[in-house]
Parts: structure tokens; C-alpha cells; sequence
């Protein structure tokens, strides 16, 4: 019989049983790791039939992003006005009238240029660290941002990923119209999937969403030059320059509505107060050597050329998907 009193022997720990448990570990990461594959290879099945579906129209609605005048005449990102808001306004942004390959809507919290800013920031991070999921601080974001890392700025800063992990993005996709129309697919998904905030340290960790990575970001940041962007001062410039760096042209014209619909500056403003509005932003730009020269013609067209220079320095472009690694962890 065995002495209670004395505490039992070890039991080893066999090579075999190792083995078995290390196989057991191996074979459970595997597992993890292909559900995790799959669930990316769904949202990739699907952006390429999107893709592929796009392909076949006219070349000036192949170009898909926010661009509000080569695909989706959505933007939206919109101005802060002066009204400070008991509630944050909720928002059901619609592209309007469909085009030949389908519809797109943003619905949740107003996003303003400030949160654009943000988003460009993240995006640039997911570059920096080379993955979808990573880890920040408010005084990094705060330098990204071009702004002061005061607390003000700090709680601005959070709130803004709030915003941007609440806005889902729809996609709609038909083919023929009228009593020919055919539905396709709707997709859905937000720009952020996750994030939280260390309030002792002020660590941020973040996790871009797959779905808007597979579908709007590439394109969304196509020639945005970060340091040049950042370093504008107004609001409506910054505006401006996302919006003509989605046009191909050197020069162009657009009606001054159109263009203040494009880039959501209030289009019900007196025609004399828009005009202001709009050559204070292409002023900057002017100012800057983005633009070659503008003008606001008698029948209420805003012509432009933009400078030969005007294509992003690579070096400082957002993102570069071929080094960005996904959330495996």
C-alpha cells in the first residue's frame, strides 16, 4: 500500500508523447491558419468577379474607388461644419443614379475629411509594419495626421477609428437595364474590423478589414502622396486633390455643381459663396505647384491644368500590397 505521506514520483514525459503533443499543436495552427485562408480566399473569389464584371465597361468606369467621378460619384468623406453636433449625424450615402455595372452606398456615422485622414494614416502604418493588424500610438497617429498630440487631438483621433470601424460599404452588381436588369451579387463590410485603445499607455492596435482591402484600397490610394496631402492646410484642398487625382487628364472642366457634389461641399451655398470656397481650395493647390493654373469661367465651369509633376512620389505612397502580410495570429 502506498505511504500517503510521501509525494508521488514525476511521471516522464516520453519522446513519443512529445512528439504526439507537438504533431497535436502543429496539426491545430494548420487548421487555424486554412479556416483563416479560406475565409480570405471568399472575400478574394469575390472581389475578383467584381473586378472582372467591371472590366467589361467603357474604360472610364473600369477605374473602381471612391473616385467620385470615374466609377462610383460617391465620395464619403464630407466637410466638418460649424454646428457642433449633440449626436453625430448617421448617414446613408448613395451613389445615386446606377450605373451599367451595379451601385454602391456607405452607411453609418458622417465620415469627414479629419477621418480620411486618419484612414490614409492607417493605411500607411499596415505599409510600415507590413500587416493588416497592428499596433500604434496616439502620438504616432497624431504625427501622421499633421496635427498637435494634445489630448483633444488624442480623443478626436479614437473617435475617428470608431467612426471608421462602424461605416459598412454595399456593393450592388447587375447587368442590363430596365426589364433586362439582372442582379448579380451584394457584398458588404466595413473599412475597419477591429481596434482598441490602451487608455494607461495610449496603445492602439488595429485591424484593417480584408474585405475593403480586397475591394477599395488599392485603388482608393492610387497616387495619393501622403507627405504632400498632409501638408495642406485646407480641408477643401485636400478635397480637391484626392478628387483630381482620380482623373486621367492633364486639363478638364466641370460644372461648379458637379464639382462641389463630387467632393460634398455644400452645393446649396450662394453661387458667389461656392465660387470663394472653390478658389480658396485650388488657390493652395496653385500655391503649392500642383496646379498649373485654374479658372472659374462666366457659365460656372472650373477649368484646370495640373502641373506635368503631378503623379505621386512613389516613395511616400501609401500602400504597397505586395508587403503587406494578413492577421494570422
Amino acid at each position: 500500500m502506498q505511504d500517503p505521506t510521501k509525494t508521488p514520483a514525476k511521471t516522464e514525459v516520453t519522446d513519443e508523447q512529445k512528439r504526439y503533443e507537438a504533431k497535436t499543436s502543429s496539426d491545430a495552427a494548420i487548421e487555424t491558419a486554412a479556416k483563416r485562408l479560406a475565409g480570405r480566399q471568399i472575400i478574394r473569389n469575390a472581389s475578383e468577379f467584381v473586378k472582372k464584371h467591371i472590366s467589361r465597361q467603357p474604360p472610364l468606369q473600369r477605374f473602381f474607388s471612391f473616385m467620385p467621378t470615374m466609377l462610383t460619384r460617391v465620395s464619403p468623406f464630407h466637410f466638418k461644419g460649424k454646428i457642433k453636433y449633440t449626436e453625430w449625424p448617421l448617414v446613408r450615402l448613395d451613389s445615386g443614379d446606377a450605373n451599367s455595372w451595379g451601385k454602391m452606398r456607405v452607411v453609418g456615422e458622417l465620415l469627414i475629411i479629419f477621418d480620411e485622414t486618419i484612414l490614409f494614416a492607417l493605411l500607411a502604418l499596415m505599409t510600415k509594419f507590413q500587416s493588416d493588424a497592428f499596433e500604434t500610438s496616439q502620438g504616432e497617429l497624431s504625427l501622421l495626421a499633421d496635427v498637435q498630440p494634445t489630448p483633444n487631438s488624442h480623443a478626436a483621433i479614437w473617435k475617428s477609428i470608431q467612426r471608421l470601424a462602424g461605416t459598412r460599404i454595399d456593393l450592388e452588381l447587375f447587368s442590363g437595364k430596365g426589364k433586362k436588369r439582372k442582379d448579380l451579387k451584394e457584398l458588404t463590410g466595413s473599412i475597419l474590423s477591429f481596434a482598441d485603445i490602451d487608455r494607461e499607455t495610449g496603445s492602439i492596435r488595429v485591424v484593417i478589414n480584408p474585405y475593403f482591402l480586397e475591394m477599395y484600397a488599392a485603388s482608393f490610394v492610387t497616387n495619393i502622396d501622403l507627405k504632400f496631402r498632409s501638408s495642406l492646410k485646407s480641408d477643401v484642398s485636400k478635397a480637391f486633390y484626392r478628387y483630381y487625382q482620380g482623373q486621367y487628364e492633364q486639363e478638364s472642366g466641370i460644372d461648379i455643381l458637379r464639382l462641389a457634389r463630387a467632393v460634398n461641399l455644400e452645393k446649396d451655398l450662394e453661387m458667389r459663396r461656392l465660387k470663394d470656397k472653390v478658389r480658396s481650395g485650388l488657390k493652395e493647390l496653385h500655391d503649392r505647384g500642383y496646379l498649373k493654373q485654374y479658372q472659374i469661367s462666366r457659365d460656372n465651369r472650373v477649368i484646370i491644368e495640373k502641373s506635368t509633376d503631378t503623379a505621386a512620389n512613389f516613395q511616400s505612397q501609401i500602400l504597397d500590397p505586395a508587403k503587406i502580410h494578413y492577421y494570422s495570429d
